[in-house]
C-alpha cells in the first residue's frame, strides 16, 4: 500500500494525472480491504488533487468533500490538514477566496503542531497564491517569510522552485521587475530539471510580464512562446480526454448496471414461473396464467433491452460532445491568450502612438472571446451536467463579472441533490439568464450590492437576482431584447419569469422559477 501511494504521488508530480488516478484507485482498494479509514481519506484527497490539476473542479470538489467526511471522523492530523488545503485550493479556483483562506488557515494551524515540513510548505504556497490573487501584498510578504524557513530546511528542488516562483510574482506586483526576472529564471531552471511542464507554463508567463515591465519586449515574446508551448504539452488532448471519458464512463456504467440487473431479474422470473408450472391437475390453468405473465415479462424485457441500447447511444453522444468541447478549447484557447498577451506587449512598445488604442482594443476583445469560449466548452462538457456544477459555474461567473467593480456580491446557492442530472440545454439557458441579469444590473442600475439566489430542489428551481441600484421603469425593461431572451429561455423549460421593483421601490429584482429539465 505504501508503494502504491508513493507511485501515485510520483505520477502526480510528473503531471501524468490520469495514470496517477488509476494508481490512487489501486491504493484505495488496498486501504478499503485493510479497513484503514485514514488511508481511505488520504486516497480521496489524492483524487481531489489530481482532478484539480486537470481543472475538473466538479470532480475535485466531490472527492474533497468525501475526504473531509472521513478525516473529521478520525481527528486532527496531517491528512486532515491536507484535506483543508485541498478544499481551499478548489474554492480559490472557484473565485471564493475568503472561504479558501478560512480552510487554509485551519490547515496551517494544524501544521503548527506537526513536523511535516513538505505538507506545511505546500499549504503555505497555496495560501500565498490565493493572497496574490486577492492583491493583499502585506500578507503575502508575511507568508513568504514563513515559507522561506521551511524551504531552507528542506533544501529540495521542488519547494525551492515554488518559493522562487511566488517570490518573483510578488516582486513583479511591487514593480521590482529585475529582481523578479532573476528569481523566476532560477525557478524555471529547477522546473526544467524536474520536467514540470505545468510549473514552467506559469513561471514563463510571469517571466514574460516581468520582461515586459523591464522594457525587454523581445525576451517577453520569447517567454510567452515558451509558456504557450509548455501549456500545450501539459494539457495534451489525451490527458484531458482521459478524465472526461472516465467521468462519462462511470455515470453510464452505473446506469448500465441498473438496466442489466433489471433485465436479468426479468429473465429469471420468467423461467422460474415456467418451471413451477409442472404436472398436476392445474397445469392448464397455470399455463394460461403464465402465458399472460410471460407476454408481460417479454415486453418488459424488451423495454429493458431498449434502455440498454439508449444508454449506449447516450454514451457515444456524450463522448462526441466532450471531444468537440476539448478540441475547441485546446485549438483556440491558447491562441487567444497569446493574442491578448502579445497585444499588451506591443502596446507598451507603441505607447503614445495612434495604434496603442487599437492594440488595447484587440487585447480586450481577445480576452472577451476567450471568456466566451470557456463558457461554450463548459456548456458542451457532459461532465458538468449536474446541479453542483451549475451552481459552481454561476458562482464563478458572478465573481468574474463583479470583481474589480466595487459592487458587493452576495451568493445564496443551494442544491438538495448536488449530483442530480440536468439537461444540457437547461444548464446553458439558466447560466445565460444569470449572466444577462448580472450584466443588466451593472450596466443600468449602478448598484453597490447585488444578491444572486439560485435554489435547486426536488424537481424545481428558484432564481432571483436583486440589486440596490437606481431601478428602471418596467416599460423600458420590457422593450429590451436581452430581457425578452431571458423570458424565452425560462419559458422554454416551462418556467415563469418576472421583473419587479425591490423592497420599498429601491433597486430591481429579476425572478424565475419552474420545473427542472433533465
Amino acid at each position: 500500500m505504501a508503494a502504491q501511494r508513493a507511485s501515485a504521488a510520483q505520477l502526480f508530480f510528473l503531471g501524468r494525472y490520469p495514470e496517477s488516478i488509476e494508481a490512487v484507485k489501486a491504493y484505495l482498494t488496498t486501504a478499503e480491504e485493510l479497513q484503514l479509514p485514514e488511508e481511505v481519506g488520504a486516497g480521496y484527497n489524492y483524487l481531489s488533487y489530481c482532478y484539480l490539476a486537470m481543472e475538473d473542479l466538479s470532480s475535485a470538489l466531490h472527492w474533497s468533500r468525501k475526504a473531509m467526511e472521513v478525516m473529521r471522523g478520525i481527528g486532527n492530523g496531517p491528512d486532515l490538514a491536507n484535506a483543508y488545503t485541498g478544499l481551499g485550493n478548489i474554492l480559490d479556483e472557484l473565485g471564493q477566496r475568503d472561504s479558501a483562506m478560512i480552510y487554509m488557515r485551519k490547515a496551517l494551524e494544524l501544521h503548527r503542531f506537526m513536523d511535516h515540513p513538505n505538507n506545511h510548505a505546500a499549504t503555505l504556497f497555496s495560501a500565498i497564491e490565493t493572497l496574490l490573487r486577492s492583491g493583499t501584498r502585506d500578507s503575502v510578504d508575511a507568508y513568504l517569510a514563513r515559507a522561506k524557513v521551511l524551504v531552507d530546511r528542506l533544501g529540495e528542488p521542488r519547494p525551492t522552485m515554488n518559493y522562487l516562483n511566488l517570490l518573483g510574482q510578488q516582486e513583479l506586483e511591487k514593480g521590482m521587475s529585475l529582481q523578479a526576472v532573476e528569481h523566476l529564471l532560477h525557478a524555471d531552471s529547477l522546473a526544467i530539471v524536474l520536467e514540470d511542464h505545468r510549473s514552467r507554463h506559469y513561471i514563463n508567463r510571469a517571466l514574460a510580464l516581468a520582461y515586459a515591465a523591464a522594457g525587454r519586449s523581445k525576451d517577453a515574446r520569447e517567454r510567452a512562446d515558451v509558456a504557450d508551448e509548455e501549456l500545450m504539452t501539459d494539457l495534451g488532448l489525451e490527458k484531458v480526454r482521459a478524465v472526461a471519458a472516465e467521468q462519462a464512463r462511470a455515470q453510464q456504467d452505473k446506469q448500465l448496471a441498473t438496466a442489466e440487473a433489471k433485465a436479468d431479474a426479468l429473465r429469471k422470473g420468467r423461467w422460474l414461473a415456467w418451471s413451477i408450472a409442472g404436472g398436476g391437475v392445474l397445469v392448464a390453468l397455470l399455463l394460461a396464467i403464465l402465458y399472460r405473465q410471460g407476454r408481460r415479462s417479454t415486453k418488459r424485457l424488451a423495454s429493458a433491452q431498449d434502455e440498454l441500447l439508449r444508454i449506449e447511444k447516450q454514451r457515444e453522444a456524450e463522448r462526441i460532445r466532450m471531444n468537440i468541447a476539448r478540441d475547441i478549447h485546446d485549438e483556440l484557447g491558447g491562441s487567444l491568450s497569446k493574442i491578448a498577451l502579445l497585444s499588451d506587449l506591443v502596446q507598451q512598445d507603441a505607447a503614445g502612438s495612434a495604434s496603442a488604442e487599437r492594440l488595447r482594443s484587440i487585447a480586450d476583445h481577445a480576452r472577451q472571446v476567450r471568456g466566451s469560449l470557456n463558457d461554450v466548452v463548459w456548456a458542451a462538457d457532459p461532465s458538468s451536467d449536474h446541479a453542483g456544477a451549475l451552481l459552481q459555474y454561476m458562482a464563478d461567473r458572478a465573481h468574474r463579472l463583479l470583481d474589480g467593480t466595487g459592487v458587493e456580491l452576495g451568493l445564496d446557492l443551494h442544491a438538495d441533490l448536488p449530483d442530480q442530472l440536468l439537461g444540457p440545454s437547461f444548464k446553458r439557458d439558466m447560466a445565460l439568464v444569470v449572466k444577462e441579469a448580472l450584466n443588466n444590473a451593472l450596466k443600468h442600475a449602478r448598484p453597490t450590492k447585488v444578491q444572486l439566489r439560485f435554489h435547486i430542489g426536488a424537481g424545481r428551481f428558484e432564481l432571483a437576482v436583486a440589486d440596490n441600484g437606481q431601478g428602471m421603469g418596467l416599460g423600458a425593461l420590457d422593450r429590451g431584447n436581452g430581457l425578452e431572451n431571458m423570458r424565452d429561455r425560462v419559458s422554454g423549460h416551462g418556467g415563469s419569469f418576472t421583473i419587479r421593483p425591490g423592497s420599498g421601490g429601491a433597486g430591481t429584482v429579476v425572478e424565475a422559477s419552474g420545473p427542472l429539465s433533465v
